[in-house]
């Protein structure tokens, strides 16, 4: 017999009606029916022999080995035995229940070491903070649209990723996610639900759109809106900066379009697809509008939709095409004087809160053309110098006042200028010949 019982009774009839119920040949083949075990006292359906043999016998087929201790395994009914050698997919019982256990620990194991590194990363946000006056002109410009779109959270409070979806049109969470890898925005474990973070590799990590995340206060001022105004408040200086986070949202605006196109006319684009037309709209924009590129999106799908329905085209062919035709279009315009028609936003598509700033600080939006977009954050780096050069000689005429020597300074500074010098060099010349006369400029 290939299955071995091991009887969990000592009545004789129990006994018997086990061994009848797993008798085999050398074949495997069962000696006798189920049909032919009843009746068996108050058993008289021969479909429950088999529930009630397992209550006073267990049956190891040894025709089946473990995969963990190679030992039988139990089966509790007769298909459940075979009828040639095989290593079972299943471990067996006893080793079952020890792979239980051991996972078992493990969780526990695990669970001790994500609270252990949770309260550290508790302890340690309670005592972070940043410098707002480090804070770089993009950094300010996304925290200014994100306190206008969760006022007054951010000042005081917690918020989540989903709060900062309508920061743009396309991917309005990805401004977010920049601050976040900054260490500008941080996140908050005490304020997360149950189940945010977990282990990987032994390592913390979160479910990101159930991060709470926060602002740190600074360094000097603390937390609040007051401190958030110094962030909010502040001139914009930096023209390269400033320039690639507006072709950044405004790439975004086009590429929303180009995808709500796509949709209606159920073209596919892939991945590179979608990189090339990026570089193609962003190269666009130096010159051209939102709205006047959006224009080129609607055509180019449109020549796509057409195409698809031509002989040997189907819709994924059709739709490999957009990103070259979109080049093309912005070429041939380059050549033809530009593009003489735009659209206007479409009633679900949204500016979205960085869109807002950007209107509201630079008066800039989706009609603005390219050039004329452009020169406005050109503009930064020329009020940053005048600002620059307007405190030197501030410093400059407090330290020749303080010290009498106002009409020696000004003939000094005409020499400079007369050598050749411009303002600020002038300035910078006298400071470094004369540190004491002008300790004021070097303070």
């Amino acid at each position: 017999m290939a299955v071995r019982l091991e009887f969990l009774t000592q009545d004789p009839e129990e006994i018997a009606l086990a061994t009848r119920y797993w008798a085999m040949d050398e074949d495997g083949v069962y000696l006798e029916k189920v049909s032919e075990l009843v009746p068996f006292r108050e058993i008289t359906q021969s479909g429950l022999i088999a529930k009630h043999a397992r209550t006073f016998c267990q049956a190891f087929d040894e025709n089946q080995a473990c995969n963990k201790c190679e030992g039988p395994i139990l089966v509790t009914s007769r298909t459940d035995a075979k009828k040639q050698f095989q290593r079972s997919e299943a471990p067996c019982e006893a080793c079952s229940g020890a792979l239980r256990q051991e996972e078992l620990e493990r969780r526990r194991a695990a669970e001790i070491e994500l609270q252990k590194q949770l309260t550290s990363r508790i302890d340690y946000m309670r005592t972070v903070s940043i410098s707002y006056a480090d804070l770089t002109d993009d950094q300010r410009f996304i925290l200014l649209a994100i306190d206008a779109l969760i006022t007054p959270r951010l000042a005081h409070s917690t918020f989540t990723e989903g709060s900062c979806e309508a920061l743009a049109p396309w991917e309005g969470t990805s401004y977010l996610t920049r601050l976040f890898r900054a260490g500008v925005i941080w996140d908050d474990p005490e304020a997360a639900r149950s189940g945010t973070y977990y282990l990987h590799d032994g390592k913390l990590q979160a479910i990101t759109s159930s991060l709470q995340f926060f602002l740190p206060p600074d360094e000097l001022l603390g937390r609040g809106a007051e401190a958030l105004e110094t962030v909010t408040e502040r001139q914009f200086t930096d023209p390269e900066v400033m320039t690639n986070l507006w072709l950044d949202y405004a790439v975004g605006d086009v590429l929303r379009y180009l995808l709500d196109q796509c949709r209606v006319y159920n073209h596919d684009l892939d991945y590179e697809d979608i990189e090339k037309i990026k570089a193609t709209i962003r190269f666009g924009l130096h010159t051209y509008s939102v709205s006047q590129l959006w224009f080129v999106m609607w055509k180019v799908v449109r020549d796509a939709a057409s195409l698809a329905n031509r002989e040997y085209y189907n819709r994924q062919k059709a739709a490999a095409t957009i990103p070259n035709k979109i080049r093309k279009q912005i070429e041939w315009a380059d050549k033809q004087g530009g593009i003489d028609r735009c659209w206007d936003r479409p009633e679900h598509h949204i500016a979205g809160s960085v869109g807002m700033a950007f209107l509201t600080l630079f008066e800039i939006d989706e009609f603005t053309g390219g050039k004329q977009a452009l020169a406005k954050f050109a503009q930064l780096s020329a009020k940053a110098s005048t600002e620059e050069v307007q405190g030197v000689a501030s410093n400059f005429m407090q330290g020749a006042l303080s010290r009498n020597v106002s009409l020696w300074a000004m003939e000094q500074f005409a020499g400079l200028i007369r050598a050749g010098f411009d303002t600020n060099g002038a300035l910078d010349e006298l400071v470094r010949l004369n540190p004491e006369t002008f300790s004021v400029a070097i303070s």
